[in-house]
């Protein structure tokens, strides 16, 4: 039996009616956005980048940022296209020389869209409201993804993480966020000991600990931004059994309340 293809891509809408200071957001996958309404002002090594109406913003997955979103008169609007990297490895050995001719020009954060790259994103995003297959989904994704390439943008998106432990680890954690996960179970699902994990994620310069942190955190302040679920359905579903000790640490992480950042949507 034939099973259909499992879907690497996502989209949301992030609105805004009043600002929205966020900070130390990490990207847990390749990101792609696109402000129509508003600016995006993001602080990457206490430089600040500003994406206005029109322009895309390339996160890669592990990118962490400070960023305000800030609305015009008639409010702030960025759609979003979370890109698995499923997708970016299939792409990547699709098109193997013009990847790799990407990914040696300097990469850039925020960039102006060309008429191509600008037909290539409304395809896709209306390709997903319309809940199109997703086989014809993966191929406008690609589409757009090419389109990109082709006009000398994407370096950072188009490198090959598959072999960071980082990556495997927020992977997993992003299957299950609500799961009480434990070092003893993802090293065992990664096929390695406890202590293993421990010590080769030090010598990246993470832990354990930190990683789940990041994955439950930044996964709350997507769902809080896009979708109507109650605070506290979205710190349950985040592993968070108290809501009070969930507000709390995305208070202490992002620089705002839950509560406080629902309410300028």
């Amino acid at each position: 039996m034939n099973q259909s293809p499992t879907r690497h891509i996502q989209h949301s809408i992030i609105l805004a009616k009043t600002a929205q200071k966020l900070r130390q957001v990490t990207c847990l996958q390749a990101c792609l956005m696109r402000v129509r309404q508003g600016e995006k002002h993001i602080w990457l090594d206490e430089k600040m980048q500003i994406a206005r109406s029109s322009d895309l913003i390339l996160a890669p997955a592990g990118l962490t940022m400070t960023l305000t979103n800030q609305p015009n008169a008639h409010g702030y609007t960025c759609e979003v296209l979370i890109l698995e990297p499923q997708l970016l490895q299939h792409f990547r050995a699709t098109y193997p020389e013009i990847t790799q001719a990407v990914i040696h020009a300097e990469p850039q954060l925020c960039i102006k869209h060309s008429p191509m790259i600008a037909q290539q994103w409304d395809e896709v995003f209306s390709a997903m409201n319309r809940n199109e297959p997703t086989a014809l989904l993966h191929h406008r994704a690609e589409g757009l993804l090419l389109a990109l390439a082709m006009a000398g943008h994407g370096a950072a998106l188009f490198i090959d993480r598959a072999d960071s432990l980082i990556r495997r680890v927020q992977q997993l954690l992003l299957l299950q966020t609500s799961k009480e996960w434990t070092v003893d179970q993802v090293a065992q699902q990664l096929q390695m000991g406890a202590s293993t994990l421990r010590r080769q994620l030090a010598n990246q310069g993470s832990s354990f600990r930190q990683l789940l942190d990041e994955v439950r955190l930044n996964t709350a302040l997507s769902m809080i931004q896009t979708t109507k679920m109650p605070i506290g359905s979205i710190a349950q579903h985040c592993g968070y059994a108290s809501a009070s000790r969930f507000s709390a640490r995305f208070t202490q992480q992002f620089g705002i309340k839950p509560l406080q950042l629902r309410a300028t949507i």
